[in-house]
């Protein structure tokens, strides 16, 4: 090489612009310890936010569930308390109304000897309000706490209904104040004839509707309502407003009140009166604390897992990296040099030990070379033409020799990533499908959902999301078996795809095609499936998918590139051939194929596209995967009547022994 350096001078050109881009692209490219640290460190905080987000939504539905059951068995009981308390009342007002010291008194307008009577109740009974009245409903005698002078009860229902006959309870309000009394009624008779009736009663206090809660540490507030109007709470929120009754409900809902949120429920109490209701109110101000508790221990976690994570990668990115900077500073050193007696350094690991051989055999190819070179010089000096010539096929031939190295390596390091998003879309799917049942079960188990959750299912289209999820993901999926498939294809179609074959319904490859192709398809060209009724198909699922993939993109590529075409179809033809064979025919109506051309169809490389369409690899491809089920593919077409392609496969797997060992 040093000979001919001597004999042959070359002149020194003046930097170009395309050099001096190269030379500044040099200077901006990113470190390999920055390739390798921004992705590890990008996945480790996609996992962490997305570990810490379900942990938080979980732990905070765990929480309102246990709020909203405590409120559910809080209604019950209050319900059950006042029911106990109403019937409680109402045997009192029967036991007064039937005391002949009272039946006497009344029919005597005895009012002292009444008043005496009923003190002693009211004494015993701690009542705040006894009442006798006449069988006109007029008042004989009656003892009121002190509290309640002067204010004016809504009794007049109560008494008609004792003077009716009727022994019941209900509750009595204040007018003009949030405040109500449970009270019991019953008539005052003698010889079977209502001569008046009894009403008692006490004041439903603060005090009184917090000791029905079940734990005295949680607050709960109640509000009763009598025909939609408050008369009685211990909530002070709602005290002083006109706040209007909600509807009674089976489950439980969440409200915001003077911007704090409660869990409520709304019940009817139809045994005390008509028109009574209760409502529980319980604040979720505890929970909102231990959730936000919560979600500053997992933001520190966060902030701790990213340094963590930081470090990591730190630590992956040196040893990673390391050798690879060693071997290119011996490289470098190399070629700055000259020096071609020597070799590299084999570094530890298989890829880099693999890069560093192939260079030393470089090396020794490169010296081989020169000492033919320096020997056949003085034959090159009388051929000058002939030495271009000789050594523009050089150049050439190892041009695609690194071409070839370099396509090894980028298959190598494509179909990496894609096995690991394949291999992770399966658990995609199943933890989609497990979130989707566990939406389904919310909307079962809690069917009256709240007006702003209603409005964000239809807002999100709920029903369609679900449906078209599981679609978007088998897309995803189809989309890595194509990259895995052009992986497969540039290693010259010696390692075949090493999935099993398995019987498959050759309709659901077709219709996932379509599926993929939806989007070039769907608005200018007519698809038309006729499929026959075909048996189970035994075969590599992927491969055959990628047949109809490649075949009905050119067809619909064919179809697009005429804008004269008003009707444009693509029809799928599926039917039996023969005993044990089974066709598929795509078919199209465009301007069909120069017979010139079809019999270069399946020649690697060749393509009838403009140049930058295609690559002319996806009818060869496909040929070889149908030639390795020992099927066939036929092509038919007539100028300005369409091309069909029409796929035979047998219905039973018949791959040959020799196509499996390439496989393995």
């Amino acid at each position: 090489m040093k000979n001919i350096r001597s004999a042959i001078v070359t002149p020194r050109l003046a930097p170009t612009k395309a050099t001096t881009a190269q030379s500044r692209a040099r200077r901006f490219q990113v470190p390999l310890s920055l390739k390798i640290i921004v992705p590890f460190l990008s996945v480790s905080v996609t996992l962490l936010l997305l570990v810490i987000h379900t942990v938080k939504i979980g732990f905070a539905n765990t929480l309102e569930k246990g709020v909203r059951e405590r409120v559910e068995n809080q209604a019950t009981l209050a319900v059950r308390d006042f029911k106990s308390r109403s019937t409680q009342l109402t045997k009192q007002a029967k036991l007064l109304s039937e005391s002949p010291e009272i039946i006497r008194a009344l029919q005597q307008k005895d009012t002292d000897i009444l008043r005496q009577d009923i003190l002693s109740l009211q004494t015993t009974f701690k009542l705040d309000l006894v009442k006798v009245v006449d069988a006109r409903g007029d008042i004989v005698a009656e003892l009121r706490e002190e509290w309640l002078t002067g204010n004016n009860l809504s009794n007049r229902g109560a008494i008609n209904s004792a003077l009716k006959g009727l022994e019941k309870s209900n509750f009595v309000s204040i007018d003009g104040k949030p405040q109500a009394l449970l009270v019991g009624f019953a008539p005052i008779r003698s010889s079977n004839k209502i001569i008046g009736a009894v009403l008692i009663g006490y004041l439903v206090t603060d005090e009184q509707l917090q000791q029905i809660s079940i734990d005295t540490n949680n607050i709960n507030y109640f509000a009763i309502f009598k025909s939609d109007e408050l008369i009685a709470t211990n909530f002070p929120e709602i005290r002083s407003k006109s706040w209007e009754a909600p509807a009674p409900q089976t489950s439980t809902t969440k409200i915001d009140i003077e911007r704090q949120s409660y869990i409520m429920k709304t019940v009817e109490m139809s045994e005390i009166g008509d028109g009574i209701k209760l409502a529980v109110f319980n604040p979720m101000a505890t929970t909102q604390q231990t959730q936000l508790t919560l979600s500053n221990r997992l933001d520190s976690f966060f902030w701790a897992g990213v340094i963590l994570a930081t470090i990591v990668g730190v630590v992956v990115s040196r040893i990673i990296g390391k050798p690879i900077v060693d071997l290119t500073q011996n490289v470098n050193w190399m070629a700055s040099n000259e020096y071609f007696s020597g070799k590299v350094p084999i570094p530890s690991g298989y890829e880099l030990g693999q890069l560093a051989e192939a260079f030393n055999f470089m090396i020794e190819q490169v010296e081989k070379r020169d000492s033919t070179l320096n020997l056949q010089l003085h034959q090159l000096k009388q051929t000058l033409h002939d030495l271009k010539n000789a050594q523009s096929q050089l150049i050439q031939a190892e041009k695609m020799s690194g071409l070839g190295l370099m396509m090894a390596g980028i298959a190598h390091e494509i179909n990496n990533p894609v096995n690991f998003i394949y291999g992770n879309l399966c658990h995609a799917n199943q933890y989609t499908q497990d979130l989707l049942r566990l939406v389904e079960l919310y909307q079962q188990e809690y069917p009256n959902a709240s007006a702003p959750i209603q409005d964000y299912i239809e807002a999100i289209e709920l029903d369609f999301l679900s449906e078209d999820l599981s679609k978007l993901i088998s897309s995803m999926k189809m989309g890595t078996e194509q990259i895995q498939q052009i992986v497969l294809s540039l290693r010259n179609f010696s390692r075949l795809d090493e999935a099993e074959m398995k019987p498959v319904d050759i309709h659901e490859g077709i219709d996932s095609t379509l599926l993929i192709l939806n989007s070039k398809i769907k608005t200018a060209i007519k698809v038309i499936k006729s499929y026959g009724k075909l048996p189970l198909v035994e075969c590599y699922p992927s491969q055959l998918n990628q047949v109809f993939m490649n075949i009905t993109a050119n067809a619909a590529d064919a179809l697009l590139s005429n804008p004269n075409l008003r009707n444009k179809e693509i029809e799928i033809i599926t039917e039996i051939a023969g005993v044990d064979r089974v066709v598929v025919r795509i078919r199209d109506n465009g301007t069909g194929i120069d017979p010139d051309a079809i019999d270069r169809l399946f020649d690697p490389f060749f393509t009838t596209k403009p140049v930058g369409k295609g690559t002319g690899l996806g009818l060869s491809i496909s040929y070889q995967i149908i030639e390795k089920h020992q099927g066939k593919i036929e092509v038919n077409s007539e100028i300005g009547e369409g091309a069909e392609f029409a796929i035979y496969l047998p219905v039973k797997a018949r791959i040959k022994e020799d196509a499996c060992l390439c496989q393995s």
